[in-house]
Protein backbone atom coordinates (compact mmCIF):
# COMPACT_ATOMS: atom_id res chain seq x y z
CA UNK A 1 0.00 0.00 0.00
CA UNK A 2 1.00 3.47 -0.71
CA UNK A 3 0.46 6.97 0.45
CA UNK A 4 -1.30 9.20 -2.54
CA UNK A 5 -2.51 12.44 -0.66
CA UNK A 6 -4.46 13.81 2.06
CA UNK A 7 -6.08 16.33 4.10
CA UNK A 8 -4.60 17.13 7.65
CA UNK A 9 -6.43 15.72 10.32
CA UNK A 10 -9.10 14.15 8.16
CA UNK A 11 -8.53 11.74 5.51
CA UNK A 12 -5.73 9.71 3.82
CA UNK A 13 -5.83 8.54 0.05
CA UNK A 14 -3.72 5.15 -0.35
CA UNK A 15 -3.68 2.34 -3.49
CA UNK A 16 -2.45 -0.73 -3.86
CA UNK A 17 -2.17 -2.91 -6.63
CA UNK A 18 -4.63 -0.27 -8.91
CA UNK A 19 -7.01 -0.16 -6.00
CA UNK A 20 -7.59 3.05 -3.92
CA UNK A 21 -8.62 3.34 -0.44
CA UNK A 22 -9.89 6.46 1.64
CA UNK A 23 -8.86 6.04 5.70
CA UNK A 24 -11.23 8.70 6.46
CA UNK A 25 -11.34 10.24 10.12
CA UNK A 26 -14.87 10.63 12.55
CA UNK A 27 -15.32 11.31 16.22
CA UNK A 28 -17.90 11.04 18.21
CA UNK A 29 -17.48 13.45 21.34
CA UNK A 30 -14.39 12.83 23.66
CA UNK A 31 -15.79 9.06 22.78
CA UNK A 32 -15.27 7.97 19.48
CA UNK A 33 -11.77 8.83 17.67
CA UNK A 34 -10.67 6.67 14.47
CA UNK A 35 -10.82 6.30 11.32
CA UNK A 36 -12.58 3.84 8.46
CA UNK A 37 -10.93 2.55 5.69
CA UNK A 38 -13.15 2.52 2.69
CA UNK A 39 -12.25 0.88 -0.84
CA UNK A 40 -13.69 3.85 -3.37
CA UNK A 41 -16.23 1.90 -5.36
CA UNK A 42 -16.98 2.28 -8.99
CA UNK A 43 -19.22 5.78 -8.47
CA UNK A 44 -16.54 7.22 -5.62
CA UNK A 45 -13.47 6.56 -8.21
CA UNK A 46 -15.40 8.41 -11.03
CA UNK A 47 -16.48 11.36 -8.70
CA UNK A 48 -12.54 11.40 -7.54
CA UNK A 49 -11.49 11.34 -11.41
CA UNK A 50 -14.06 14.60 -11.82
CA UNK A 51 -13.25 16.43 -8.15
CA UNK A 52 -10.28 15.29 -7.05
CA UNK A 53 -8.76 16.19 -3.38
CA UNK A 54 -12.05 18.65 -3.07
CA UNK A 55 -14.19 14.97 -3.83
CA UNK A 56 -12.32 13.06 -1.01
CA UNK A 57 -12.64 15.84 1.61
CA UNK A 58 -16.78 16.10 0.48
CA UNK A 59 -16.85 11.93 1.18
CA UNK A 60 -14.66 12.18 4.28
CA UNK A 61 -16.90 14.67 5.80
CA UNK A 62 -19.96 11.90 4.93
CA UNK A 63 -18.35 9.14 6.11
CA UNK A 64 -18.12 11.04 9.48
CA UNK A 65 -21.74 12.38 9.30
CA UNK A 66 -23.15 8.89 9.01
CA UNK A 67 -21.43 7.92 12.30
CA UNK A 68 -19.66 4.46 10.79
CA UNK A 69 -19.33 3.39 13.98
CA UNK A 70 -22.90 2.48 14.33
CA UNK A 71 -24.50 -0.45 12.33
CA UNK A 72 -26.93 1.50 9.87
CA UNK A 73 -25.07 3.72 8.29
CA UNK A 74 -24.16 3.08 5.24
CA UNK A 75 -19.93 2.56 6.00
CA UNK A 76 -20.11 0.36 8.37
CA UNK A 77 -19.68 -2.63 6.52
CA UNK A 78 -17.61 -0.94 3.95
CA UNK A 79 -15.28 -0.35 6.58
CA UNK A 80 -12.02 -2.68 6.01
CA UNK A 81 -10.85 -2.27 9.75
CA UNK A 82 -13.63 -3.94 10.88
CA UNK A 83 -13.41 -6.99 9.00
CA UNK A 84 -11.26 -10.33 9.59
CA UNK A 85 -8.38 -8.71 7.93
CA UNK A 86 -8.95 -5.45 9.83
CA UNK A 87 -5.04 -6.19 11.50
CA UNK A 88 -3.51 -6.46 7.72
CA UNK A 89 -4.78 -3.66 6.62
CA UNK A 90 -4.22 -1.03 9.72
CA UNK A 91 -0.59 -2.05 9.32
CA UNK A 92 -0.79 -1.75 5.60
CA UNK A 93 -2.06 1.63 6.24
CA UNK A 94 0.42 2.58 9.22
CA UNK A 95 3.40 1.09 6.90
CA UNK A 96 2.61 3.42 4.01
CA UNK A 97 1.71 6.68 5.82
CA UNK A 98 5.32 5.82 7.71
CA UNK A 99 7.08 5.41 4.27
CA UNK A 100 5.59 8.67 3.06
CA UNK A 101 7.18 10.57 5.97
CA UNK A 102 10.21 8.52 6.95
CA UNK A 103 9.12 8.81 11.04
CA UNK A 104 4.95 7.93 10.74
CA UNK A 105 4.47 11.52 11.24
CA UNK A 106 1.61 12.06 8.56
CA UNK A 107 -0.98 11.28 11.03
CA UNK A 108 -0.36 14.43 12.73
CA UNK A 109 -0.05 16.99 10.20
Amino acid sequence: MRYLDHEPGGWFLLEQDGVLYLDARYSYSALIDDSALIRLNATELEAHRLGGHDYLSDLATRIHNSAPYVENSRFFARDLYRGDDRARFRKAVADALANHTGRGRARLT
